[in-house]
């Protein structure tokens, strides 16, 4: 049977999701390990958005509470904070980003974790001008549009078609 998109059903799902989550909790839990911003950001700003997107694309198979406490370790450090710069990454020898995302244990698979924050980071340099906001505005905040542009964006690198967002 092929999956159809009931949005209005999903809506009232979501409301219901938030509402027992801000009261309650959900397994436990009030708070979201995301929702801790790194020190000296501002909520929503392009800092803490690129923290957030490069984050939440190495968030498989994680415990989310160490990903993203060593997430806001290389944010915090001078020394790493570059590889939340798209521009930064796309200028970066990959061999440095892989150390580099060691040094705070924000990668678990290595050289996975780096290549796939690495493509993301160069897709949004080249394709975005460094800024996620403008791919969602771009899709028109649509959340169906922004799925299928995740799964259909791809460039070319040694003669293959790779995907822009790896997972």
């Amino acid at each position: 049977m092929p999956l159809i998109t009931d949005t209005k059903r999903a809506r009232k799902v979501a409301e219901i999701l938030y509402k027992e989550f801000n009261n309650k909790g959900i397994h436990g839990r009030k708070d979201m390990p995301e929702d801790l911003q790194p020190k000296r950001t501002s909520k929503g700003s392009l800092e803490h958005i690129l923290f957030i997107t490069l984050t939440v694309s190495i968030d498989y198979q994680r415990d989310a509470v160490s990903l993203w406490a060593n997430s806001r370790k290389t944010f915090e450090d001078a020394s790493t904070r570059y590889l939340f710069s798209p521009q930064d990454l796309y200028e970066t020898e990959f061999s440095k980003i892989v150390k580099d995302m060691q040094k705070h244990k924000l990668s678990k698979k290595v050289e996975k974790d780096a290549r796939i924050w690495k493509t993301i980071g160069v897709a949004f340099y080249k394709k975005w001008n460094s800024n996620p906001l403008n791919f969602l505005k771009d899709c028109k905040w649509d959340s169906l549009v922004i799925l299928d542009r995740l799964k259909k964006s791809f460039h070319i690198e040694n003669n293959k078609y790779v995907p822009d967002y790896p997972y």
